[in-house]
């Protein structure tokens, strides 16, 4: 039914743009007759703007169909691909041009020592608001290559979108390992300011393949007391971002002018997100499609006891479907980025145990099991391409082990 949805929304846009280029047609025979030359421009204008809108929802309904249709055969998601990819040399020379000496995506960079890093820093420890975590020191001195731009961030505080940030990048495979903080398991991405980078020259330096291993120590300098609020990137992201208002459209133009997604991902993005929003004025069905639920009280769970480095496959969306409640199991979203997954093979990265809430900036224990899966994170597709790509959260209701091998029952 959702395809048919898809095909109706679509139908009715190419028939707008039918009508429109009959419209400009007959205002280019009858431009030459009496009408007044504001009225032609009025009417070029009016019919031009038509036949555009009416042209982007109907390609944006056949990316959703050719989307649909990947995802049933299995292929990979077209979106995934790019925003995963590693810029080229072609790329890297363009954008050095439209960027002049700021780091891009592909550059490589060294972390600048620990005494370059505190001259930057205000009496908190911050700089324009962004901390440097203790977690940050074992990366001084190191090489890397840069992953994205950061140039917006979602405010998971006070739940008002998203946000205005400058100067900042993240690095590939460099993330927080909790180990300052009290253990948080959450992996997030480790944000860093251009003055804290000195960017190398190409073909200089050779970058690891993985960052160096994280401190094992889990408690150093963290507080304790489970009533204790913690401060780290993630809870003063407010503090180091900036309003930004949502009809602000140069913030969908810079995902791909920073190099942070590919021409065909950004392109393929932006129709569906067009679509989408044509489908939410009618009650059309979305892209991507999650079938109804017919759970009813308590959302039903099951404990596998996943650990790390084990084989799962994500259940189909038909099977996480009759998990959710309100898009939920147990408090945790079921999140359209997921749905790309459903069907697919992965392995379990970690358990995820406790993580800090950026919103009460207090250390929140898991009640239900959950996990996270190998190179299985969030392109911010559906968030306007932000570029902050951190693990989904998975619970184990939603995963099966490979046929032949022990499952546990819903509960």
């Amino acid at each position: 039914m959702h395809r048919a949805s898809y095909w109706k929304t679509t139908a009715i846009a190419l028939a707008g743009a039918a009508l429109s280029s009959s419209a400009l047609l007959w205002l280019l025979w009858r431009s030459s007759a009496t009408m007044p030359p504001a009225a032609v421009a009025t009417g070029y204008f009016l019919t031009a703007c038509a036949l555009a809108a009416a042209l982007l929802v109907a390609g944006g309904g056949l990316v959703c169909l050719l989307r649909d249709a990947r995802e049933t055969s299995g292929k990979r998601d077209l979106v995934v691909a790019s925003a995963n990819r590693v810029p080229g040399p072609r790329s890297r020379l363009t954008l050095r041009f439209l960027l002049g000496p700021k780091l891009r995506p592909g550059d490589v960079v060294q972390v600048k020592t620990m005494e370059e890093v505190a001259a930057t820093l205000d009496a908190s420890g911050t700089l324009d608001g962004l901390p440097f975590m203790a977690e940050m020191e074992a990366y001084c001195g190191k090489l890397f290559r840069v992953h994205r731009r950061i140039d917006k961030i979602n405010d998971m505080r006070h739940k008002t979108g998203l946000r205005r940030m400058h100067n900042a990048v993240t690095l590939t495979e460099v993330r927080c390992s909790g180990s300052h903080h009290d253990g948080c398991d959450a992996e997030c991405q480790i944000i860093w300011k251009g003055s804290w980078l000195r960017r190398l020259p190409a073909g200089r330096a050779t970058v690891p393949n993985r960052s160096p291993a994280a401190p094992e120590d889990r408690a150093a300098g963290s507080p304790q007391g489970k009533a204790q609020e913690y401060v780290c990137q993630m809870t003063q992201l407010w503090e180091a971002s900036h309003p930004m208002s949502p009809i602000d459209f140069r913030q969908d133009v810079r995902p791909l002018l920073l190099g942070n997604i590919g021409i065909r991902g950004w392109v393929v993005a932006n129709l569906t997100r067009i679509f989408n929003s044509v489908q939410r004025l009618r009650g059309g069905a979305p892209y991507p499609f999650l079938p109804e639920s017919r759970v009813r009280g308590r959302t039903p769970t099951t404990d596998l006891d996943l650990q790390a480095n084990e084989a799962v496959v994500v259940r189909t969306k038909e099977e996480i479907a009759q998990t959710l409640l309100n898009g939920k199991n147990r408090g945790l979203w079921f999140d359209r980025e997921m749905v790309r997954y459903c069907g697919e093979p992965a392995v379990v990265r970690k358990r995820v145990n406790r993580v800090i809430h950026e919103a009460s900036k207090k250390m929140i224990e898991m009640k239900t099991p959950c996990v996270m899966l190998e190179k299985v994170t969030a392109t911010g597709e559906f968030l306007r391409l932000c570029p902050q790509h951190d693990y989904i959260f998975w619970r184990e209701i939603w995963l099966k082990r490979p046929e032949g091998t022990r499952q546990e029952s819903f509960n």
